[in-house]
């Protein structure tokens, strides 16, 4: 009966650890922007067959990688599977974003696959160590 009672404790504590530091380097090298965010705003924008596109409006908490400052307002987009409950959409989250350019020349932004997490002090403390490790290193001449 102990080792029932004790797993659940074990398997709580692993999941605060996740995702590992090497993860959150991968999706950090593989899009322009990398910021916790608190969500505003959420609408759907477009559906096709199985998919909704939603059109997300937030702040920028703290800025890990691009060009948003903490405070700036960010839009950015999401696919998602029909039927997502609109609450994913709320509170604050860390988001992975990709740019594209439009043909006007405007920046989209739009979620890295699979990589928007809820905020957790873990998460934001790897980013940081992430963030520290990627900065340019100022020449000396």
């Amino acid at each position: 009966m102990l080792v029932v009672a004790v797993l659940p404790v074990c398997a709580v504590a692993q999941d605060d650890d996740w995702p590992s530091l090497s993860y959150l380097r991968s999706d950090y090298k593989a899009v322009a922007v990398v910021a916790h965010i608190r969500i505003k705003e959420a609408e759907i924008t477009n559906r096709i067959i199985g998919y909704e596109n939603w059109r997300i409006r937030g702040e920028v908490i703290e800025p890990f990688k691009g060009k948003f400052k903490k405070g700036d307002a960010i839009e950015y987009f999401h696919g998602a599977e029909v039927g997502i409950k609109p609450e994913y959409f709320t509170g604050e989250k860390i988001v992975f974003l990709l740019a594209e350019r439009e043909r006007d020349g405007k920046i989209r932004y739009s979620v890295l696959e699979n990589s928007t997490l809820p905020y957790t002090e873990d998460r934001v403390k790897k980013l940081r160590t992430i963030r520290r490790l990627h900065r340019p290193r100022k020449r000396s001449e």
